[in-house]
């Protein structure tokens, strides 16, 4: 919580400082100097962080001062002569921050407040003369102040005069760049003109280009015309070829439809005649019907596999089509890429052309505007040569003022310069307290560095040895750790071997009675005398458990072998079954197939031509593209002739114009050459300024000697022209400069006038200063006697600093006793928790391991509990229908024993609710604690709850359970029973040495005892929270409710078995029924194994009849074949056609009787299977119970 203490009077403010537990006398220090400082301008602060001090000329600055305890000291001395005083202090603070950990800090504190007393005295002297300084400075800076206001009125003077020149030479400036502005006009309408005759010749070459790809173009559509025409007609041969295949194609599937038509009227007659000749002939059924099957197998198929080969005939046509339509269609696209192509490549070649003439256009803008800016150029030029005139008689005007102006400056200069040799003077003196106020810094910073290196090696050497101490702690820790757990896991050894003998012991037990158990049950079962006679030859001794086993083995084996044969010979029986059904299905699947094939096609043939309508129209959209392209080109054709007889009108313009400008060029050539040798011989040649001509070349020297040529020749002309003129006008001015001549020299008298005016201003204003400094002086005066009020203010305010610095110091110490009661507590609360951990982790391990070893007896519960529900399924499963009936009929009598049974779970479970109601309401957890790896084992957090519990409602029972969880967490009573059960081991701690053996005991001891007082303490904070379980009680007690609901279950049960209700039977008594149960199955397997010889009989029977049914197939596919070779013939007359009918009536009649004895025998098969099914799922369940019993 931070802090801040301010000073009455308007003085300077102690900043914000955090608080720290270990605050030593110099921070005490740090607050009391700054407000003894306070009419000083330098300012004191204590502050927790480092601080640049503020950079002005006239102060002293001292770097942060960090003391021992991390706070550090601040100080901004603003006078050299302070240094001492500071110097001094900084030892004293040394002295005091080196002594601040020792235990005689009073007696320090008072030396130190007499020294400063001592100081203060000093610094009274030193005050005055630093307010005597001030009052110097300011008389200096006044002085500087005027000097500065009459160098600012020369600085104005002198721009002003430095403006009338500049605007001569912005004259003089604009003339040459105006005469180089046309020389470069002029050399940049040269270029112009070459690179626009440049531009012309690479139009020529363009179009030139561009005939002769227009021309291969023409070729190349002409090309492409023919090729499209040849692939057309070629496409217009594959859709007719195409068409004519398809045609072909719609003969075949409707031939073949017919034929399968006929072939089914015949089969339907067929059928009508084997049903005839089965209601005639009952003893042939079952040859014919074979006969029939095999013929009608082989022709399905044959049809099959013919209908087969036409379908690859049919896809194969179909893909080489589909294939010539894809061609087809790459083909076509090719074509109008290509032409797409042709299209954009004229459209480039329009673009190209409408480009160039654009620039043609542009080039002849760009040409006039040229022109145009010459003639502009020339007209300014002469309007500039008469304002240079003008200008240059203003100058001289000029000239003579600035003259006068100049002699009055170095009148000023002479005054300037005393004012600054006496500045130099004052700049020294400034320099030299500068050298040693920079001497002090740097001592200053010397003895801070060193005493920073020492307190860094303190605080390194403190940690070495803090972390020494805590590695030793570590250790011992680790070891004591160690021994507690080798101590725990030897304990938990010997009880986990005491258990392992008790279910060792057990075990062998149980395996005794298993064995007689055994015994009992082979000697129930009938097995052959040489098994027997190994186990009954010593009646007298206990047999082995290896030779029961064996015995119990063997009987199994055997049983096992026998029902594994049976279901050998039914499974293959299935087996034979199944073949015949499969064959079938597959016939019939054939068909169905066929059928979706043919309809299959028919379909693609209904998508084909609607593929050939769509390609036709496509076709047709084509052509017609292709005539409108056609009309297109030959409007770009007449267009590009058009454009061919304008580049040729343009060509013939652009020779013409070349022919003049050569003829124009040797003309200027032939007259520059006579100009320049005519002026060398006269030496007319003009001097360029700063030699402007000297940078162009020889051509561009020759153009420029041109232009200059045809200037003078111009200028000689116009002067000629404007020498009448100007001498009318030179009359005229010679009357306008005696009139000017005149107002100069009024002009001259105002001025004259003006400066005797300035002077007499300037002495008025020096009286005006001396007055100002004498005012200065007298309020100079006035601050000194207010100054020494202040001071005499200042004193009190010491007074009063003094009177704050002794509550510091009692705040101090009672800052320090907060301190060293937060460190007991703070030590007290350590040991505790170290205690409470220590005792704590055992409890948690050792509930780990109750929790694993109660699941690990959960476990075999539960599996002794599923071995015993087994064995009562086995009995229920396997006792008989009679007993069944027997206990339903029990049941029905005795209805109402099943409601008491409901009614005592539901009284259980309302006991349990209240109970937990009654738990929830008593306990006080917080949370509970689960580890993520151990999943099930937590560990409850409660709080201390106060004693008067009072009904709330369920919205205030939250907050009320949040404020007793913040209570408990903060609660100073707590917090008061750990401090005091403590403080033996604390005392304890404090003497103890690490070497010594008597202390570690002693240390042992206190630990105890303080925790025993602990623990009394916190189960007097923790009343509620019930520490020992009643489960114990409940269960010894006679009268408890737990023994009285045994009883009332004893009773239920006893009367339920007496009426011959159904209840939880005794394990002995479910074991007899099974040993009965045994007896029971293996009458029931020899009485199947009889009937299993039955039925392989009627199996037989079966064959037989199925073999009779194939050879009446074989007559009906002879039939069929007669049949064939009459289709084939086709000369059957009518007689023969009606008997041909009727026996194929007949045979059809058969077929359906047969298929009518199939389906009879098929059913007693089905009836068959199943009850072998049951036999085999007896036998399955015989053996997983013996299986299981074995087990």
């Amino acid at each position: 919580s931070p802090f801040a203490i301010r000073s009455p009077s308007p003085g300077p403010r102690i900043r914000r400082v955090p608080t720290v537990f270990a605050l030593t006398p110099a921070i005490c220090l740090g607050v009391f100097l700054p407000l003894r400082f306070g009419a000083a301008p330098g300012v004191w602060g204590v502050r927790s962080g480092p601080r640049e001090p503020p950079e002005t000329s006239a102060h002293l600055s001292c770097k942060p001062q960090t003391s021992g305890t991390g706070v550090i000291l601040y100080n901004e001395v603003h006078d050299s002569e302070t240094v001492g005083c500071f110097q001094s202090w900084k030892r004293l603070t040394m002295s005091l921050n080196a002594s601040s950990n020792a235990p005689g800090d009073a007696q320090r504190l008072k030396n130190a407040s007499s020294d400063v007393k001592q100081m203060f005295k000093n610094e009274t002297d030193l005050d005055i003369t630093a307010e005597l300084r001030k009052k110097l400075h300011r008389a200096k800076k006044e002085k500087l102040e005027i000097t500065t206001k009459h160098n600012a009125e020369l600085a104005s003077y002198e721009s002003q005069i430095a403006k009338l020149r500049s605007e001569v030479e912005k004259g003089e400036a604009l003339r040459q760049s105006l005469e180089y502005d046309l020389a470069v006009a002029r050399k940049e309408a040269g270029l112009g003109r070459r690179a626009a005759e440049e531009r012309l010749a690479e139009a020529h070459r363009i179009q030139e280009k561009l005939c002769a790809q227009n021309a291969e173009l023409q070729g190349k559509a002409n090309e492409m015309e023919k090729a499209f025409q040849t692939s057309q007609l070629k496409w217009k041969e594959e859709c007719r070829r195409f068409e004519h295949d398809l045609e072909e194609r719609d003969n075949i599937i409707q031939s073949c439809n017919r034929e399968y038509d006929l072939l089914m009227k015949e089969k339907s007659r067929l059928e009508k005649t084997v049903q005839e000749a089965l209601e005639k002939h009952q003893q042939e059924k079952n040859e014919m019907e074979s006969h029939i099957r095999e013929t009608a197998l082989e022709e399905f198929r044959l049809q099959a596999e013919q209908w087969e080969a036409e379908r690859r005939e049919l896809q194969f046509i179909v893909q080489e089509q589909d294939n010539a339509v894809q061609n087809m269609h790459k083909k076509v696209e090719k074509l109008e890429t290509e032409h797409m192509d042709c299209s954009d490549l004229l459209r480039r070649q329009t673009s190209e052309l409408e480009f160039s003439t654009q620039r043609e256009k542009h080039l002849r803008k760009e040409f006039e505007a040229t022109t145009l800016r010459v003639r502009k150029l020339e007209e300014n030029i002469e309007a500039e040569r008469a304002a240079h005139l003008e200008s240059k008689f203003n100058s001289e005007i000029i000239q003579l003022r600035i003259r006068d102006l100049e002699g009055a400056l170095q009148v000023e200069k002479a005054s300037q310069a005393e004012a600054v040799a006496d500045l130099e003077m004052i700049k020294n003196e400034f320099k030299e307290v500068e050298s040693a106020y920079e001497r002090e810094k740097h001592n200053a910073q010397e003895s801070f560095a060193k005493l920073s290196l020492l307190e860094r090696e303190y605080v390194s050497k403190n940690k070495k040895l803090n972390e020494e101490i805590e590695e030793h702690k570590k250790v011992i820790i680790d070891l004591s750790k160690r021994l507690q757990y080798n101590e725990k896991s030897c304990s938990e050894l010997q009880e986990e071997l005491v258990m392992a003998k008790k279910h060792q012991a057990f075990l062998v037990e149980t395996c005794e009675n298993n064995v007689k158990e055994l015994e009992s049950i082979l000697d129930s079962f009938s097995v052959s005398g040489q098994w027997t006679s190994g186990i009954h030859k010593d009646k007298d001794k206990p047999p082995s458990f290896s030779v029961v086993l064996e015995t119990l083995r063997r009987t199994l084996t055997d049983y096992q072998n026998k029902l594994e044969e049976a279901s050998n010979e039914l499974n293959s029986m299935n087996d034979a079954k199944e073949k015949a059904s499969s064959e079938l299905d597959s016939t019939k699947q054939k068909i169905e197939s066929h059928t979706k094939n043919i309809k299959d096609l028919q379909d693609k043939l209904a998508d084909g031509s609607k593929e050939l309508s769509h390609l036709r129209t496509k076709c047709a959209d084509r052509e017609a593209l292709i005539s409108t392209l056609k009309v297109e080109l030959q409007n770009l054709l007449h267009c590009w002739e058009k454009e061919k007889a304008r580049a040729a009108q343009s060509e013939s313009e652009l020779q013409k114009l070349a022919q003049a400008f050569q003829k124009d060029t040797e003309e200027k050539l032939t007259f520059l050459h006579t100009l320049y040798q005519h002026l060398i011989a006269g030496c007319v040649l003009m001097k360029q300024p700063e030699g402007m001509l000297d940078k162009f070349s020889w051509t561009e020297l020759c153009a420029v000697l041109q232009e200059n040529v045809d200037a003078l020749i111009a200028d000689l002309t116009r002067a000629n022209e404007k020498i009448s003129h100007l001498e009318y006008i030179c009359k005229n001015k010679s009357d306008t400069m005696r009139e000017l001549q005149q107002t100069q020299e009024d002009t001259f008298n105002k001025v004259a006038e003006q400066i005797k005016a300035q002077e007499s201003c300037w002495h008025k204003q020096k009286k005006e200063l001396e007055l100002q400094y004498s005012e200065l002086l007298l309020e100079v005066q006035r601050r000194a006697q207010k100054f020494q009020e202040i001071a005499e203010k200042n004193m009190e305010k010491l007074n009063r600093i003094e009177r704050s610095h002794e509550q510091l110091v009692l705040e101090n110490s009672r800052f320090k006793n907060m301190l060293s009661q937060t460190q007991r507590e703070q030590t007290s609360l350590l040991a505790a928790c170290a205690l409470m951990a220590g005792a704590l982790y055992p409890l948690y391990s050792r509930s780990c391991a109750l929790s694993t070893q109660r699941d690990f007896l959960q476990e075999q519960v539960n599996t002794f509990e599923l071995f015993k529900l087994e064995v009562r399924t086995l009995a229920q499963a396997l006792s008989s229908v009679d007993e069944k009936k027997q206990e339903e009929a029990k049941t029905k009598k005795k209805p109402f024993k099943g409601l008491i049974r409901l009614f005592r779970k539901g009284v259980i479970a309302i006991l349990a609710a209240n109970r937990l109601k009654i738990l929830g309401q008593s306990c006080a957890s917080l949370f509970t604690w689960m580890e993520s790896f151990k999943e099930g084992i937590g560990m409850l957090v409660c709080t201390g709850e106060p004693k008067d519990k009072q009904k709330f409602p369920k919205h205030q029972k939250e907050q009320l359970r949040c404020l007793q969880a913040l209570s408990w967490l903060t609660s100073s009573d707590l917090l008061a029973a750990i401090v005091t059960s403590m403080a033996e081991l604390q005392e304890v701690i404090s003497k103890t040495d690490p070497n010594s053996r008597i202390c570690g005991h002693l240390l042992i001891g206190a630990a105890k005892s303080s925790f025993a007082k602990l623990m009394d303490k916190v189960s007097l904070a923790m009343e509620s929270i019930p520490l020992h379980s009643s489960r114990s009680i409940t269960y010894i007690e006679k009268d408890s409710l737990v023994q009285r609901l045994a009883r009332g279950l004893h009773k239920v049960n006893t009367l339920a078995l007496k009426y011959g209700l159904r209840g939880h039977v005794p394990i002995l008594k479910s074991t007899a029924s099974l040993q009965k149960q045994i007896l029971g199955f293996t009458q029931r397997l020899h009485a199947a194994e009889v009937e299993r010889r039955s039925l392989r009989l009627e199996v037989t029977e079966f064959k037989r009849s199925v073999n009779e049914m194939k050879k009446e197939l074989d007559k009906a596919q002879g039939l069929q074949m007669q049949l064939n070779e009459f289709k084939q013939s086709k000369l059957i007359t009518h007689e023969k056609f009606e008997s041909a009918c009727e026996e194929l009536n007949n045979a059809l009649l058969r077929e359906q009787q047969a298929q009518m004895l199939l389906n009879e025998q098929a059913q007693q098969l089905q009836e068959l299977n199943y009850r072998l099914e049951l036999h085999s799922s007896e036998e399955a369940d015989k053996n997983q119970t013996l299986g299981e019993a074995v087990k």
